[in-house]
């Protein structure tokens, strides 16, 4: 397949796209106007001639009052990408908490690299066991 061609991803955004702007009750002018683009160049993009590029899909998500995420299809993630999204999740959780919110204005306030990697060396020692 072709890098440029579209897949069942960009039909499936195509597809919301429509649905969406719909749901808005705004036409294709509408949302062209807005965007700075020819209708057209929005009927291209519902009807999944013309891939959306994510700075694109970025202002429709916008205007739309939406997260770009609402364009994809659910459940389309990777064993790897869930791990990293509940680390994430899991390090945020920690950085909002007391604890977390003092060791992480204490680490800041080290300047030194060195004894930062040492901090860190010892925190990843005690968390290794």
């Amino acid at each position: 397949m072709s890098p440029k061609a579209a897949n069942s991803i960009d039909a499936h955004v195509a597809g919301r796209l429509r649905t969406y702007r719909r749901q808005l009750g705004m036409s294709q002018a509408d949302v062209a106007a807005k965007l700075g683009v020819t209708f057209q160049q929005i009927q291209k993009y519902e009807a999944g001639i013309n891939r959306v590029g994510a700075g694109r899909l970025f202002q429709l998500a916008c205007l739309y009052g939406m997260p770009v995420q609402e364009f994809f299809p659910h459940g389309l993630v990777s064993a790897d990408s869930a791990k990293r999204t509940a680390a994430a999740e899991e390090i945020a959780t920690f950085a909002a908490s007391a604890d977390g919110l003092r060791l992480c204005e204490a680490f800041v306030k080290i300047t030194n690299p060195k004894q930062r990697r040492v901090v860190l060396s010892l925190i990843e020692d005690m968390a290794a066991g």
